[in-house]
């Protein structure tokens, strides 16, 4: 375990549209919103700040159209932090598994609309602007994303690629937004990201190099040298059997500033993210618990919890799929302890019986329940270790 990364890592990102206390987990507004609930919903239930991806809203409905209406927060009436993630894991899903769906070239990448024909070009530069359209609080660069199984030889290009590109991205950057007052390193002391004063919007840069901790390094290391506000953890960050690639996670940690913000981007799991912020990770974000919710499985607490602040390798929630019969007659919340609207009104026996019937307050419901289980484990990251 990373403890010296761990005990600086930054417990508040100031922003222009607010602070985010860290650890904090942000729900996946890809295309400018959380599927069945509106920002009310979020704000409802204690969320702090949403991501939302460049590479989707430049294809629908358009980042002009976005900056017409008055930027990302007025058009989806968000009036807190917004992270804009750039694509990169999009063009790796969409078009290295099949080629059929562009190309990736040196300087940009060329994109096919499946239904269409009709071309995308993404570029590091053109990533950047993009984000400045939508008027995210953080911007990420593009970068090319591997699979971890993928050979050295690759990895490297890959590497190389991402470094390149952010390069471009961060010269883009400072030619539209004001020069950063000062960049962090490896040696300044530890901080609450005292250098982030949230008068502007912040660059993050994203470390790849698959399932080498060398490259890892390597990639970390050339981006510390570029200069950025936060680091992201890019690529598949599962074993093939879907365990956490602990020693990978690990390796970035340690080849990054202390005190600077680092995003586990993609993982989600409850007991990943307890074992990454172990790791010094203090951002967050997934579709996983949006995405259970709509297929009617919840999660709820164990006795204790979260009272007790999770540790790696605790046994400290459980899922329930409300689809079993178990839960016909069942007049309990899902938690006891929770305060969502699901909760606090219904019972496990309504729920599946909305679920049963198809009624869209099921989604709603679960949704908002699943993302106040994450508030509260981030509250209860936040608490201090005893002793």
């Amino acid at each position: 375990m990373t403890t010296s990364r761990a005990a600086t890592a930054p417990t508040v990102l100031r922003t222009r549209h607010g602070d985010l206390a860290l650890p904090c987990f942000l729900p996946d507004a890809t295309r400018a919103t959380v599927r069945a609930v509106d920002s009310g919903d979020l704000r409802g239930i204690g969320i702090d700040g949403i991501v939302v991806n460049a590479f989707h809203l430049l294809r629908a409905p358009g980042t002009r159209l976005v900056k017409a209406a008055g930027g990302i927060h007025r058009f989806m009436d968000w009036d807190r932090p917004v992270i804009s993630d750039s694509g990169g894991f999009q063009v790796y899903s969409l078009i290295r598994q099949d080629p059929a769906n562009g190309t990736i070239r040196p300087n940009e990448v060329i994109f096919k609309e499946p239904s269409t024909g009709e071309k995308v070009i993404l570029s590091p530069e053109k990533v950047i602007l993009s984000q400045l359209q939508l008027g995210s609080d953080v911007l990420y660069c593009l970068d090319d994303c591997t699979d971890a199984e993928d050979d050295l030889a690759e990895q490297a290009l890959a590497v190389d690629r991402t470094v390149r590109w952010a390069a471009k991205a961060r010269a883009t950057f400072d030619a539209q937004v004001r020069p950063v007052r000062r960049r962090a390193t490896r040696d300044d002391p530890p901080t609450e990201a005292g250098h982030l004063d949230g008068t502007r919007p912040y660059l993050f840069g994203v470390v790849q190099g698959g399932g080498s901790a060398a490259l890892r390094h390597e990639c970390a290391q050339a981006l510390v040298a570029i200069g950025f506000d936060g680091y992201g953890y890019g690529g598949w960050p599962f074993t093939p059997d879907g365990s956490l690639r602990v020693e990978m996670l690990a390796a970035v940690a340690e080849a990054l500033p202390p005190g600077t913000p680092l995003h586990a981007l993609g993982i989600g799991r409850p007991d990943h993210v307890v074992r990454a912020h172990a790791l010094g990770y203090t951002i967050f974000d997934c579709t996983l618990p949006t995405r259970d919710a709509r297929r009617a499985r919840l999660y709820a607490w164990r006795p204790g919890y979260p009272a007790r602040r999770p540790r790696p390798g605790d046994d400290f929630f459980e899922a329930h799929y409300l689809l079993d019969q178990v839960h016909a007659n069942d007049f309990r919340p899902v938690d006891e302890t929770c305060d969502c609207p699901a909760c606090a009104r219904h019972t496990r026996a309504y729920l599946r019986h909305l679920f049963k019937v198809g009624d869209a307050v099921a989604w709603r419901l679960a949704t908002l329940h699943n993302l106040r289980f994450y508030v509260r484990l981030m509250e209860s990251l936040r608490t201090p270790e005893p002793g």
